[in-house]
């Protein structure tokens, strides 16, 4: 990620940080046995919230892919990396 600006870097931390809450309020949740609707709904809201920060990683990749490609790496390489992105991304999606 070295092609990543540090606002962004400060961006996905406070993003991290977030689901981290929202994943301890999904906790309380199961201990004070709430509806499970009310459960999946804020389930559905944590993966939304990773989804989002997979999807600015992706961006950022093919980001850092074109620059490095700009900077003299093989383009073939790069290519190869990205793939490997995209399969993970299309994974989670």
């Amino acid at each position: 990620m070295s092609h990543l600006p540090e606002h962004q870097t400060k961006n996905l931390v406070t993003r991290i940080n977030r689901i981290e809450g929202q994943i301890g309020g999904i906790k309380k949740m199961i201990i004070e046995e709430q509806p499970y609707d009310q459960i999946i709904i804020q389930l559905n809201s944590a993966r939304s919230a990773i989804q989002n920060i997979s999807k600015i990683l992706l961006e950022a990749q093919a980001d850092h892919s074109l620059m490095n490609v700009a900077e003299g790496t093989a383009l073939e390489d790069e290519m190869e990396t990205l793939r490997k992105v995209l399969k993970q991304y299309t994974k989670m999606n």
